[in-house]
This record gives structure tokens, C-alpha cells and sequence, in this order.
């Protein structure tokens, strides 16, 4: 199934919003544009839109609201969508195309993108968004389903295994054999999949390099509070993957920020822990400043 990445954005002033039309035949859009080819920073590209047309915002990264997907005949448009504060500027379409302010209340009565208006209508609080949780669990499903047939991921194909061990030996910084018979003796009936199927689907994509993704788990391990083996793991994963420690700081800074001081205490001291047994040095408070 193609994927067709867009950014959209919702301009508002005094209870309207701006809506482009490219011909008069076609029905009204939000400010919007696809992702490039080769581009694969969604925020930058909506910035750039948003510069085509007059606007700036001051920081466009902290004014996502949410994904939609729409139908489309050859697979689907993911659709994100921003909601820009403290824009500036007066929105001037491109020689040819429409532009107008609407209400609310004018949307229904316009021609405009079934999903558009949708989206819309959810960011103003008048519609409440779909339960999707039944949607994902059964996307995540058929892709289980089809990597157990034969031939499929989690049948440990050997394309799929070298892939996995090498990931566990940019993980663990050592063998990855032995790293793999470590985890055959804590869990043995999760050990193979985890290297045939979750390692290479997960952690080999060129969307993110491996730094990203470990500074991610360690976010994501200390929000949900799993301070245990996991989370040492991963921190020294981080690590191997070339995170540097200051990284890693400001990682747990973002979690007791966005999932709560109790989330980062309980993490601090694991981080602590893993760069003592590296070595690393961190000031304490006894220590003077410069």
C-alpha cells in the first residue's frame, strides 16, 4: 500500500479559517503541500509551505495536532496536520488559485474533503476522533500474520537473522552471538523472534538511524516506568550507538517534562548507574562551578 505523506495547516483569525482552492472547480484545502522525495522532515517542509505563502510561524515543530489518514485509490495520504500559534504575516495564494476565510459553520456548506472537514471539525472540539485502537491492533496483526508464514520474518530467514545480530552488536558493543545465547537463556521462547522479526523490522529502517531510535526506547522505557533491566540496557545501547551522555540528560529531561518528574527520579539513578560503569564522569552538586 503507497503512502502519500502530507502537512496541512489550520490558519485561524477571528473565528475563520484560510482555505486555498487551486481551481474553481476543485474543492477548498487547507494550506497544505506533499512531503518531497528525499525530504523527510515534515516540520521544515511545513514551515517551507507556509513561507510560499507569506507566513511565518516561530516554531512550527511545537504546533503539530494530529495524524489523519485518508483513503486514496492507490493506498492512502497520511495527513499531518498543524495548528499554528502566533503566525504572522497575510496569506497570499499563487497567481491562479483561490483563497477565502471561513467559519465553522460555512465549512459544512462548501465543497471540501470529506476527511478535511473531519479533521477540522476534531481540532475544534465539535466531533470526538474515532476510537483507531481496533484499526492498529489489526495493521500490527496482518503484519505478525504475514512475517509467521514461511519465508516471512519471523521464520528467521537468513537475510532477516544477520540483520537482527547486528543489531544486537551495535546494541550491546560485543558478540552478538553471545548476546543472542544470553537472551536464549533469560527468554527462550521470545529470543529468536526478537532477532529474526523485531530487531531488523524495527531498528533497520532508514527513516531513523540507530542513535534516534535508542535515545526513543530510553524515552519511552522511562515514561512507562520499566527502570529495571530494560531501561539500563538501552541507556548503554544509546550509548554504543554514539548518543553522548548530554544526550541522554536531556532525554530524561523531556520525560519529567511530558510524563512527569516521578517517571525521571525513578530513571536518574540507572543513568547514573550505567555511566559510573563506563567511566563517565558527572558533576555532582558538591562540585564548584566554573
Amino acid at each position: 500500500m503507497k503512502q502519500h505523506i502530507t502537512m496541512a495547516a489550520i490558519l485561524e483569525r477571528d473565528g475563520r479559517i484560510y482555505l486555498l482552492r487551486p481551481a474553481p472547480s476543485a474543492p477548498w484545502e487547507l494550506p497544505s503541500g506533499p512531503l518531497p522525495p528525499g525530504v523527510h522532515d515534515v516540520d521544515e517542509e511545513m514551515d517551507r509551505i507556509l513561507q510560499r505563502l507569506g507566513v511565518r510561524v516561530p516554531a512550527i515543530e511545537e504546533d503539530f495536532l494530529q495524524t489523519h489518514y485518508f483513503p486514496a485509490d492507490d493506498g492512502q495520504v497520511v495527513y499531518n496536520l498543524y495548528a499554528p500559534t502566533g503566525w504572522q504575516g497575510e496569506p497570499s495564494p499563487p497567481p491562479g488559485v483561490g483563497s477565502g476565510w471561513f467559519t465553522l459553520e460555512e465549512l459544512g456548506a462548501i465543497d471540501l474533503h470529506p476527511g478535511v472537514r473531519r479533521a477540522l471539525r476534531e481540532a475544534f472540539g465539535l466531533d470526538q476522533p474515532p476510537d483507531r485502537t481496533g484499526e492498529i491492533l489489526a495493521a500490527l496483526g496482518a503484519e505478525l500474520a504475514a512475517a509467521a508464514r514461511p519465508g516471512g520474518t519471523l521464520s528467521g530467514p537468513p537475510v532477516a537473522r544477520e540483520a537482527g545480530l547486528d543489531v544486537l552488536r551495535t546494541l550491546t558493543g560485543g558478540d552478538p552471538a553471545r548476546a543472542l545465547a544470553a537472551l536464549r537463556r533469560s527468554s527462550p521462547e521470545l529470543a529468536d523472534d526478537l532477532v529474526d522479526f523485531a530487531l531488523p523490522r524495527f531498528w533497520t529502517g532508514p527513516q531513523l538511524d540507530r542513535r534516534t531510535r535508542s535515545l526513543l526506547v530510553v524515552a519511552i522505557l522511562a515514561a512507562l516506568g520499566r527502570t529495571g533491566g530494560p531501561l539500563r540496557s538501552h541507556i548503554h545501547g544509546a550509548l554504543q550507538h554514539g548518543a553522548t551522555p548530554d544526550q541522554v540528560v536531556e532525554v530524561l529531561r523531556m520525560v519529567a517534562i511530558y510524563a512527569g518528574f516521578p517517571a525521571a527520579l525513578e530513571a536518574w539513578p540507572v543513568m547514573e548507574d550505567v555511566f559510573a560503569s563506563r567511566g563517565i564522569h558527572r558533576p555532582s552538586r558538591e562540585e564548584p562551578g566554573p
